[in-house]
This record gives C-alpha cells, sequence and structure tokens, in this order.
C-alpha cells in the first residue's frame, strides 16, 4: 500500500510540469494587443477636450496639453477655438475637430421674431 502511494506521488510530481507547461501565462499580453492589426496601428492624433481662456486657452491634443504657439505634428498652434484648433506650417493650415462629434459647438437658434407692441 505504501509503494502503490509513493508511485502516485512520484507520478504526480512528475506529470505537474508537463500540466503547467499546456495554461497560459497569466502575466502575457492578451493576442489582441499582442499581434498586429488594424486596431494597433499608427493613428492620427486626436482632440479631446478645449478650454478656452483668450491667449491662455488650453487643450488636449495627441496625448498631451497643448496652448497657442506650441510646436506640433510639423506646425504651431496657432487658433484654440470652441470645437477645434488650428495648426499652421510650411503645408498649410490644418483644423483638427473634437473627437466626440456631440461635443462640438452647435448652431444657435434663429432669433424669434420681435412682439408687436400695443399702441
Amino acid at each position: 500500500m505504501a509503494a502503490r502511494m509513493m508511485l502516485l506521488v512520484a507520478i504526480a510530481v512528475l506529470t505537474a510540469p508537463l500540466a503547467a507547461a499546456s495554461l497560459p501565462d497569466p502575466t502575457a499580453l492578451p493576442k489582441a494587443l499582442s499581434s498586429p492589426g488594424p486596431e494597433n496601428e499608427y493613428s492620427e492624433p486626436t482632440l479631446a477636450w478645449v478650454k478656452v481662456n483668450g491667449k491662455r486657452s488650453i487643450a488636449w491634443y495627441g496625448g498631451s496639453t497643448v496652448k497657442l504657439g506650441d510646436p506640433v505634428d510639423g506646425g504651431r498652434v496657432t487658433a484654440i477655438r470652441e470645437d477645434h484648433i488650428v495648426i499652421s506650417g510650411k503645408s498649410g493650415r490644418r483644423t483638427v475637430y473634437l473627437l466626440d462629434e456631440s461635443t462640438r459647438t452647435q448652431p444657435l437658434a434663429p432669433p424669434r421674431p420681435a412682439r408687436k407692441t400695443r399702441n
């Protein structure tokens, strides 16, 4: 009985590394992130938000804050508006709008007609 028990323990000890080899590595990146694919390719920097405050306006563009005059993408930030920034450089001017279209400035409603007053 003791010999049989020792044999089972020896088999368990020797097969444990083989069983562990078939398990996935818990520290490895998921395949979607580790293999190149369309979602991992370079994408153009985006504009996430803006804060308009005159000459002290700032925006979050391409992963960092930018202000008027900062160099970005081969040009400089020349304007920061409520829903976009303007980058000017040797290749011309380019407008970059906010990433989320729902936060863009909506056109104002047409003015109401003036009320007639009674005399």
